[in-house]
């Protein structure tokens, strides 16, 4: 079955192009954003409101609170059952989001990988992590374009398994897509890069006018701190450090940004490896929106939903 993923980097305005579009044609949004499945943390994932849930339903949002782990297998898990449940309602969906890891393990199982060899593993990680993936871009370019160059361990992984089976992480990942139940067609959002930056800053700005900073102090006071996925995210790890009195909110306001402006950096190369993914000018949500239509009733049709 192919289903429509709507995607694109961090602050180009997803959510509300998906409002948009499944309104339009009535259908529900599977989420694939890694902070948003995270009970409590709402104004910095940009979370959708309760309002705009009651418009259009959004599955997989607050499922955990923030000291539990979720890993992108997890999400698949998930995914499928709330997609398999959908479908035998006959309720029509997209997935929404912009975690590559999260699609990857959607709409690519993960395959039976070797068992790590421990002298293999540590001749790899006695090596520079620039050495490392400038021989993971040599043997699979698709999936080192698919990960951040000081992403040891991902990196290791992928070298570890070219090396135990003769074949590539991404003909592995490949072979196992084609027995996956969906098929992904990508709809990737996007904008002129100044733009995108301005609205990544400006987003930011509104969210701490709407209380972040509040917001990052009561996980703190309930417990979700060191530790939990707060000290990871963008947004709330500045905050965080900036609460122990370690930044002064300037400081983190900035460089939150800068760390999110970078983020959404990697998650274009990433959208750029899709195959035949296919590309939106952000700029105007409504025409945006009018834009995919045409492509999501296409991938609705096909897929006998």
């Amino acid at each position: 079955m192919k289903v429509l993923v709507l995607t694109g980097p961090t602050g180009v305005g997803k959510t509300e192009v998906a409002g948009l579009l499944c309104r339009r044609l009535g259908l529900e949004v599977v989420s694939a954003d890694s902070r948003q499945v995270y009970r409590g943390m709402d104004i910095g994932t940009a979370k959708p409101t309760a309002a705009e849930r009651e418009a259009v339903p959004v599955h997989l949002l607050d499922l955990l609170d923030p000291d539990k782990p979720f890993s992108a297998a997890d999400y698949a898990r998930a995914a499928l059952e709330v997609m398999a449940r959908l479908r035998s309602e006959a309720r029509r969906f997209i997935v929404v989001g912009g975690s590559g890891f999260y699609l990857l393990a959607l709409f690519r199982p993960l395959f039976a990988a070797p068992a790590a060899s421990p002298e293999l593993r540590q001749r790899l990680e006695a090596e520079s992590a620039a050495a490392l993936y400038d021989r993971l871009r040599r043997l699979d370019p698709e999936r080192a374009a698919r990960l951040h160059p000081n992403d040891r361990q991902r990196v290791i992984r992928s070298l570890e398994v070219r090396e135990l089976t003769g074949r590539t992480f991404t003909e592995l990942a490949g072979a196992a897509a084609e027995r996956a139940d969906y098929q992904a067609v990508y709809a990737v959002l996007n904008l002129a890069r100044p733009e995108l930056c301005r609205r990544i800053d400006e987003r930011f700005d509104r969210m701490m006018d709407a209380g972040l900073l509040d917001e990052v102090r009561r996980l703190r006071e309930q417990g979700f701190g060191r530790g939990t996925y707060v000290a990871n995210a963008y947004g709330y790890a500045e905050l965080l450090v900036c609460l122990e009195g370690r930044l002064t909110l300037v400081e983190a306001k900035a460089r939150a940004k800068a760390k999110t402006r970078a983020y959404a950096r990697r998650q274009l190369t990433w959208f750029r490896s899709l195959p035949d993914a296919r590309w939106f000018d952000a700029a105007d949500p409504e025409a945006a929106a009018r834009q995919l239509e045409p492509l999501a009733a296409e991938v609705l049709d096909e897929s006998g939903d």
